[in-house]
Formats: structure tokens, C-alpha cells, sequence
């Protein structure tokens, strides 16, 4: 996959190794590893020239791995961290020196943190202060109420996976279209990522895909989109075919000007890589 600009830009993607320290109470246990190595080679098969690894919540809070992994890629590589809302500057600028832009918070099936205390608070205040955005993944009826406290904060904030409608029909999720008019703030990002996670179908996922985009593009813009692969899509490593992603790509390659903007120009900003 070749797009005739700067580069492509993989805006999410896990690299890890079943051997690596657990986090207790973890959602999930990943089923085979996902090392480094792989995930270049993942990059070079579609044509990508820059990658944005993200702390998976079976790991906790341990960023170690994942900064190792875009130490030893420099500068092809960026991250986004899950820290406690405790941490302090210090150790937040030691993770930036590392190549973070950026923190998670994964609440897709747990509990919603309360932004509104004083830890949070000072957290998302560095956060700020170090140019970082917020990156949120949780389901799109919990949206709202997460990307109304974020923005009273003035961070930015990135949607992870189209907002996890549950609809294939983004015009009947509710979720989807609060999303859309959050949009409008011109502090919201969007990634275009993980379609098959609101349906394992190839067919449904291609379709909300190629449905979704006009509206998001309409609502949010070009400049706040960007693709991502969800290498090596966990809960869903058989499923998920090198064909499926070129499929999605190729929707994306069709428009000159989108295609630089969501695959180059938009997380080459957002993520520092320019």
C-alpha cells in the first residue's frame, strides 16, 4: 500500500509478550505474543512508514516494554501511556524524553473515573502543560459525559475506534451521534480503527467503515481523522486478514487530499512526528 505523499502513519497498534507482568484483574488475557519484530514487519507490508504503539490494559501501568520498543525504532515510532492519576511531572517527562504523546484511558468495560477530583485534575493539567492529548476507549454511550469533562480541561482528546458504536448503522447509535456533535469543538480526534470490533463480519465492518467516514469527515473534519490497524487485534487475531485492512486502506487511497490528511498529515501533527 503506497501513498504518493510524506508516509503513512499506523495511528494504533500493541506490541507485548505473554511473558511480561500481567495487571491484576485484567479484562482479558492476549492469546499468542505480539513482538516488535512483527509489528515492522506488519508496518512494511502496508507501506507504512511510522507507527503509534498504545499501552494495552493488560499491562497496567508497566510502560517499560512499549518504551523500549520505539527506543530501539527511533524516530519510527511514537507512544501512548496508562498512568495513575499520582504520577508525578518528573516521571511524565522522563515517559515524553521516551517518545509518549499522549495517555489512555480504557474504561471499555470497567469502571468511569471521576475526572473531577484533585488527582485527575492536576493530572490532565500536565497533561496540558506537555502537549499530550487524552486518548479515550469506551463505548459510545459513555461518551459524551467523558469528552464534556475532558474538554472544560482544554486537553485534547482522541476517540479510540470510532467511538465503539454498537450499531453498524452509524446514523441509529446514539453514541455515534453525540460523537459527531462533539465534533464540532474542533478538540476532538477520531481514529479510524477497529471497525471490526463493532462487527467480526467482514462485510458489516466494511460497511460501517465506508458509511462512517463521510460523517465524521463532515462533522470533525479530515484534518481531526486518522487510521489506525489495532495490530494485532486482540480477541480477534483469526478473524483479522492483511486483506481486510488493505480493503479499508484502499477506501481511504480513492480521495488525494483525505488520503494525506487521515494517513499522513493529521497524526504526523498530533503524535510530533513532524
Amino acid at each position: 500500500m503506497n501513498q504518493e505523499s510524506v508516509g503513512i502513519i499506523d495511528s494504533h497498534a500493541h506490541v507485548f509478550m505473554l511473558d511480561l507482568p500481567m495487571a491484576a484483574g485484567r479484562r482479558y488475557t492476549p492469546a499468542q505474543n505480539a513482538p516488535l519484530v512483527d509489528y515492522l514487519a506488519h508496518l512494511d507490508a502496508h507501506g507504512c512508514t511510522h507507527g503509534v504503539l498504545i499501552q494495552p490494559s493488560f499491562l497496567g501501568y508497566d510502560n517499560s516494554f512499549m518504551l523500549q520498543a520505539i527506543a530501539q525504532t527511533k524516530p519510527r515510532l511514537r507512544g501512548v501511556a496508562c498512568v495513575e492519576p499520582s504520577v508525578t511531572m518528573p516521571e511524565l517527562e522522563a515517559l515524553n524524553k521516551g517518545g509518549i504523546v499522549g495517555i489512555r484511558l480504557n474504561i471499555i468495560d470497567g469502571v468511569q473515573p471521576d475526572l473531577q477530583t484533585d488527582s485527575w485534575q492536576n493530572l490532565l493539567d500536565k497533561v496540558k502543560e506537555l502537549n499530550w492529548h487524552v486518548e479515550v476507549h469506551c463505548r459510545s454511550n459513555k461518551l459524551s459525559d467523558m469528552i464534556a469533562t475532558l474538554l472544560k480541561q482544554d486537553v485534547k482528546v482522541v476517540i479510540d475506534h470510532f467511538g465503539r458504536p454498537s450499531d453498524c448503522q452509524p446514523a441509529r447509535d446514539y453514541g455515534f451521534q453525540q460523537l459527531l456533535e462533539w465534533g464540532r469543538s474542533g478538540m476532538i480526534w477520531c481514529k479510524l480503527s477497529g471497525a471490526y470490533r463493532i462487527s467480526a463480519a467482514a462485510a458489516e465492518g466494511h460497511k460501517f467503515f465506508a458509511s462512517a467516514i463521510p460523517l465524521l469527515v463532515e462533522n470533525l473534519g479530515s484534518h481531526r481523522l486518522m487510521w489506525g490497524s489495532d495490530w494485532p487485534h486482540t480477541q480477534f487475531e483469526q478473524q483479522i486478514t492483511p486483506d481486510y485492512l488493505s480493503t479499508q486502506l484502499n477506501m481511504l487511497l480513492q480521495d488525494k487530499q483525505l488520503t494525506h490528511n487521515i494517513l499522513w498529515d493529521t497524526p504526523a501533527k498530533l503524535f510530533r512526528f513532524i
